[in-house]
């Protein structure tokens, strides 16, 4: 089963335990994931309520989506990685962005950002 071309996708950028992923709802095709890019599949629990229930290299039943990492996640003994605490950081990236920034850029975007100003009542 072919998806798409990875390098053409828009991604949500989300956070699985502290590690800054990209995400898209959609198959890749594993052929035009570039080397040093990790590519797991998403599987979404039995009641498919977006619970995210396990992180895979290949999911057929269940499928969420697709994440893509510069890290690779620590897969248990059946292959797969159940995530603790996950998120979208509320931007979005192309793979072209992603591969640029580096693991300090990255991980500055998991800080809480200032609000930029005060709030004040207008009289």
């Amino acid at each position: 089963m072919k998806g798409l071309d990875a390098n053409t996708q828009k991604y949500e950028l989300a956070e699985i335990d502290h590690k800054v992923v990209l995400f898209t709802n959609m198959r890749l095709d594993r052929d035009t994931v570039p080397e040093g890019i990790f590519c797991y599949d998403v599987r979404d629990s039995d009641n498919l309520d977006g619970s995210m229930a396990q992180i895979k290299p290949f999911v057929l039943v269940n499928h969420w989506g697709t994440i893509l990492s510069k890290k690779p996640f620590p897969l248990d003994e059946s292959g797969s990685y159940c995530p603790e605490d996950w998120g979208y950081l509320g931007e979005s990236m192309s793979l072209s962005e992603f591969r640029k920034e580096t693991a300090e850029q990255l991980e500055a975007r998991l800080e809480p950002q200032p609000s930029g100003g005060e709030m004040t009542m207008q009289p």
